[in-house]
């Protein structure tokens, strides 16, 4: 039987992977003390003390981990595990481990492995004989045995959920082939698979399309019911419909906490909360929250899962950590191999070319700060524990010694980690608990050049009160051998969020929203840290060396200087070039007139709207330059023939020539390029939408003919062009995400406009202009435009950084732009055009952006990046030569330079130098 190829999975996806095993056995061990003991009541605190049917030593796991561990043995080796062959292989593992190490056993498993150990034949099928038998002469065949042991299954067999479906029940069967049995265990599985890809609890309700259709509506009713009752309600959780239910209802009736870093609220203590209502079901504790825990684990991943516990937790065989439980469930979900570097399987990991160093902690020299290659050196450091923020390979910490080790799960890259502040938390918490027992600690990652300051910050606020500034300079300046936390805005806010209790916004997406129905569709986008105050602001600057009216003074000079005509001629061309491109899917004919897209046409009647605005605003001194820009919206319709009538009596007066201006005689504008469902629906209607009146209207033209705003920005501060980008989208487009992505694009154009080798080599010498452009306007957002929200600036960063680590990776440009969006062109357009920040590869960016699955607008936003950051010069002139705008264009660019920076038709108290300008422009 063919068996489908594991998908690829990114850095969260893997995270969600490795909780899985981990998730169970921290339930299992945590469940093991009150097994067939009195039920908790809701004040009593589940701990992991051990004791229980074993007994067991505290954090050691029972027999629903160890038989999982069985299976995982023979998955993380990439088998199919439907085939006889790792049947046979699962079956025999059962074998030893009940001859060599079963610390309790089911009756139900005890009986059909003991059948069948007797038995001839090969070890699968002489199991799957057995539990035949004994489930065909039993009234109690339909146990939790193999519910608790199925989360590895799931892992097995991401590629294909019907796949899965058959593993579950195959591997069930071996014990427990009872109906039920096989239906829970398929459940339960396609509700792993999903939330390790996805991020949500969709998948166990999904499972149901996977059963046989006669079963079906009986379970969705057990579901129903496990959600509207509480985990003790189902009494009987021996019985596996039971022990679905109770973790189940544990799960979906535990409400996620909302991000609070004041408050020590994070969504990924979820995990937690759900496993102690899980253990309070009662009766067969360990495995109700083994059965959850793996569930959970995927949701939340290995980082989500308490330091604590991933610490305590252990047990057969070997006295396995949590750290292999972790390599078992990651080498299974990647189909059986490791990655490039070898991990998690290799004894140590690449220590980047760094040379080990030691510094005492600025306010704590009983910590050690340092990095991968003092680690895994040879040489001693005087210390009992360290806690490792970065990828650890297999052999003991510091070899030669006996430490303790705390592995945390922490990511060194933008937009990389789901539970951020929670990790960072925990990892902080985690020195402090080791200080106070007396040990001297090594804090390290790979480079010690930013998790290590970041968790050095918090552990600082919380062992002296020290607050995140003065924490962060004093380990600046103590940490000579480099300083990378700036290029991580996302963990450096986060150290301010969590010392100071500034939260911003509140507003989060993905993981860290506060769900109230945590079963249900919870976004799998990723998170973001708090949209940073003014404080934070300010902390920056001062870190960055910038004063805080440098920037906006220099971009109002930027607009007289010599080379503003070339970069405002490019952001216009660059958009029609990436929009002509995007349309043709990259291949444009030989020869021939290049054809304009309908977000260019639109595009130039934003800049003649705009144009007029400010012509009205000089002569009549009051001005709302959106209605400006709306009537030129009217324009555009007339001449495409839509509501010409109507319009011509809206805004014509007796024998007036309308449409005017110059435009109207621009025959290319009034032919068809293209839909514009939303914007063609808007101007069909007596008045203009506001951002009073929300819509579910999000298409990308609400963006990319709001390009040539950025313009504005650079004269009057970008401020002024996010608000004013964000009500020209919201005339047609009543989304907010619509209108917020028109404003993040006008202020990431407006700084690629201004950018300049010279403020780069000051700040980011190593990055490229457009880089650092960009990188510069993500820092500018939360203070150009007061609507920005966390989830938002977390999205804009990870592409940007998804460019740096991967660029020009059609999976990343297809996932960050799936469809024909504003928030999904401004993601593309920003990951197109970072991953080719060169002036020679302006070209190669725009083909690249036209291989998204709405390749014009894309390419439109990444163009208009690219041509404001390097001039109408890099542009290639091959194609803008051919394409029957540019002229038009062109002139728009330049007289808009012209309007802001000149008023050539002058105002009511001064005369123009143009007398023909307000003929060009009317003023309305």
């Amino acid at each position: 039987m063919a068996h489908a190829p594991q998908p690829r999975l990114d850095t969260w996806a893997t995270d969600r992977a490795a909780g899985v095993l981990l998730g169970a056995a921290v339930g299992d061990a945590l469940g093991v003390p009150y097994e067939f003991k009195a039920t908790l009541r809701d004040d009593q605190q589940p701990r992991m003390i051990g004791g229980g049917l074993g007994p067991y030593e505290p954090g050691e796991y029972s027999d629903d981990t160890q038989m999982q561990v069985c299976i995982a043995k023979v998955a993380a080796d990439g088998a199919d595990l439907r085939t006889p062959e790792a049947l046979d292989a699962i079956a025999a593992n059962f074998q030893g481990w009940l001859s060599g190490g079963a610390s309790d056993v089911g009756s139900q498993t005890r009986a059909v492995l003991g059948a069948a150990s007797s038995a001839s034949g090969a070890p699968g099928a002489a199991m799957l004989a057995a539990a035949r038998s004994f489930t065909a002469g039993s009234n109690h065949s339909a146990g939790n045995g193999s519910l608790m042991r199925t989360g590895i299954v799931a892992l097995g067999h991401l590629g294909d959920a019907a796949e899965m479906a058959e593993a579950a029940v195959a591997v069930s069967a071996l014990t427990h082939p009872d109906p039920d049995c096989a239906d829970a265990c398929v459940l339960w599985c396609s509700g792993i698979r999903t939330a390790v890809l996805h991020g949500t609890f969709d998948g166990v309700r999904a499972g149901l399309d996977l059963l046989p259709a006669e079963r079906r509506e009986v379970w969705a009713k057990r579901l129903d019911e496990a959600e509207a009752n509480p985990p003790h309600h189902f009494t009987n959780n021996g019985w596996v419909v039971h022990a679905l239910q109770a973790a189940w209802s544990a799960i979906t009736r535990t409400a996620v906490p909302e991000l609070s870093p004041a408050e020590n609220s994070f969504p990924a203590q979820h995990f937690g909360l759900a496993l102690e209502a899980a253990v309070r079901a009662g009766t067969d504790t360990d495995t109700i929250a083994a059965i959850a825990g793996a569930l959970l684990g995927a949701r939340w991943g290995c980082s989500g899962i308490p330091l604590e516990w991933q610490q305590a937790v252990h047990g057969w065989p070997g006295h396995t950590t949590g750290a292999d439980l972790v390599r078992l469930t990651v080498r299974t979900a990647r189909g059986g191999s490791d990655d490039a570097q070898g991990w998690p399987s290799a004894p140590g990991m690449s220590v980047g070319g760094h040379r080990g160093f030691a510094i005492p902690h600025p306010h704590d020299d009983g910590v050690v700060l340092g990095n991968l290659a003092l680690a895994q050196g040879a040489g001693p450091v005087d210390v009992e524990a360290v806690v490792s923020l970065c990828r650890m390979g297999t052999d003991p910490i510091l070899p030669g010694t006996d430490v303790e080790h705390v592995r945390v799960w922490l990511v060194d890259s933008q937009g990389e980690n789901a539970n951020l502040h929670y990790v960072l938390d925990q990892a902080a918490r985690q020195v402090l608990r080791l200080r106070q027992e007396g040990k001297r600690v090594l804090l390290h990652c790979l480079a010690g050049q930013s998790r290590t300051p970041a968790v050095a910050a918090i552990y600082s606020h919380l062992a002296t009160g020290t607050d995140s500034k003065t924490a962060l300079d004093d380990l600046r300046r103590v940490l000579t051998n480099g300083w990378h936390l700036e290029a991580h805005p996302q963990m450096h806010d986060a150290v301010h969020e969590l010392t100071t209790g500034r939260a911003g916004s509140g507003q989060q997406a993905g993981p860290d929203v506060a769900a109230t129905d945590p079963a249900g569709a919870a976004s799998a986008h990723r998170t973001a840290p708090q949209v940073r105050d003014w404080a934070q602001a300010e902390q920056r600057q001062e870190e960055l060396d910038l004063g805080p009216d440098e920037e906006p003074e220099r971009q109002r000079e930027f607009l007289k200087e010599k080379g503003a005509a070339s970069r405002v001629r490019g952001m216009m061309l660059g958009l029609a070039l990436g929009d002509t491109l995007g349309a043709a899917k990259g291949k444009l004919p030989a020869e021939g007139t290049l054809r304009a897209g309908v977000s260019t046409q639109l595009a130039c009647f934003t800049a003649e709207g705009m144009i007029r605005a400010w012509v009205r605003g000089n002569h009549k001194g009051i001005c709302h330059p959106p209605s400006v820009v709306w009537h030129a919206y009217c324009r555009w319709a007339a001449l495409q023939g839509i509501e010409v009538e109507r319009m011509r009596q809206r805004w014509a007066q007796d024998d007036e020539v309308w449409p005017d201006g110059w435009l109207a005689q621009v025959p290319v504008l009034a032919q068809r390029r293209g839909s514009a469902p939303a914007t063609v629906t808007a101007l069909s209607k007596t008045e203009h939408g506001n951002m009073g009146i929300p819509t579910t209207s999000r298409g990308c033209h609400a963006l990319t003919r709001a390009l040539p705003v950025a313009v504005v920005g650079v004269a009057h501060g970008s401020d002024q062009s996010a608000q004013l980008a964000r009500e020209i989208a919201a005339l047609t487009h009543g989304d907010p995400a619509a209108q917020s992505a028109a404003a993040h694009a006008a202020v990431l154009v407006n700084y690629c406009l201004t950018s300049g080798p010279q403020i780069q080599a000051n700040l980011f010498g190593g990055q490229s202009q457009v880089q650092h452009a960009l990188l510069e306007g993500l820092y500018a957002l939360p203070d150009a435009d007061r609507g920005l929200t966390a989830a938002e600036r977390d999205r804009l960063h990870t592409a940007l950084q998804q460019a740096e680590d991967q660029p020009a990776d059609v999976g990343h440009l297809a996932k960050l732009a799936p469809d024909a969006t504003a928030p999904s062109a401004l993601l593309g357009g920003l990951y197109a055009a970072a991953s080719f920040p060169e002036p020679a590869q302006v070209h190669d960016a725009l083909r690249f952006a036209a291989g998204a699955p709405d390749g014009d607008s894309v390419a439109c936003v990444a163009g208009a990046l690219l041509g404001a950051a390097h001039g109408v010069e890099a542009l290639p002139i091959d194609l803008i030569s051919r394409h029957e705008l540019a002229w038009v264009l062109d002139t728009l660019a330049r007289d808009l330079i012209t309007q802001l920076t000149d008023s050539p038709s002058g105002g009511d108290y001064n005369g123009g130098w143009d007398p023909r300008w307000m003929e060009r422009y009317p003023g309305w």
